[in-house]
């Protein structure tokens, strides 16, 4: 093999890994199931007092931080930057998350995740 094809085939494996790197970056489980207060230290989260502060906040960081924060691949979308950035937005996140289903990429809520986001902006996005 000569060393233009050693070449051409190093710059080819590289583009490849690079291409699968950014590929899967956005679509592994970004985290497990967000356990609310799970030493029992605090109020538990409910329908009735879900906020920003007690549940919210963790979800968008676990499940959406990776992609969604300034200078990630869907930062042009929608960039994920505290709680004014996810009131703005909520009409738009309840759509893709709670209606169509088609965030987050690669992953999913679980069951209770869903409950609780759902409270969430039915309650008006509350922060405390």
């Amino acid at each position: 093999m000569s060393h233009s094809e050693r070449k051409g085939r190093i710059i080819l494996f590289i583009s490849i890994a690079v291409t699968a790197i950014a590929w899967t970056a956005c679509t592994k489980k970004q985290a497990q199931e967000l356990v609310p207060d799970p030493d029992g230290s605090e109020d538990i989260v409910t329908v009735a007092n879900v906020s920003y502060n007690n549940f919210a906040k963790a979800l968008f960081e676990t499940k959406c931080n990776s992609c969604h924060a300034a200078g990630r691949s869907a930062s042009s979308k929608w960039t994920f930057n505290g709680y004014t950035s996810v009131k703005d937005h909520s009409t738009r996140i309840n759509n893709v998350v709670l209606v169509t289903k088609s965030m987050p990429i690669g992953s999913s809520l679980t069951a209770k995740e869903i409950e609780l986001l759902d409270a969430w902006i039915k309650r008006n996005t509350p922060e405390n």
